[in-house]
């Protein structure tokens, strides 16, 4: 289970840092994670879409709107998003695989 407060402060942490540089790509890629593990996938798709305007090559945003996208059922939208990454040449771990 997560620790609340520590998700706060990563909040707060990742807020401030978007407030000095709305193109940090990096910081909407781990605002994105965060708020995906706490059930809010429209959001983290949005932070997403975000962080891939600035670096489409971000593995960490497309494994997080991957997840985010199946997880709202946007399952064609995910498997593009899969298709993305193994384009890349990484490898993420589809829902339901043993890996």
């Amino acid at each position: 289970m997560m620790d609340l407060a520590d998700v706060d402060q990563r909040l707060v942490s990742i807020g401030k840092q978007l407030e000095k540089n709305l193109d940090d790509w990096e910081a909407w890629s781990a605002k994105a994670d965060i708020i995906c593990s706490l059930g809010m996938y429209e959001i983290a798709i949005r932070c997403c879409d975000k962080s891939l305007r600035l670096n489409p090559a971000n593995v960490l945003a497309l494994r997080t709107k991957y997840i985010a996208l199946n997880k709202v059922g946007k399952h064609e939208e995910a498997d593009e998003v899969f298709a993305k990454v193994m384009e890349l040449g990484y490898q993420i771990d589809k829902p339901g695989s043993d890996v």
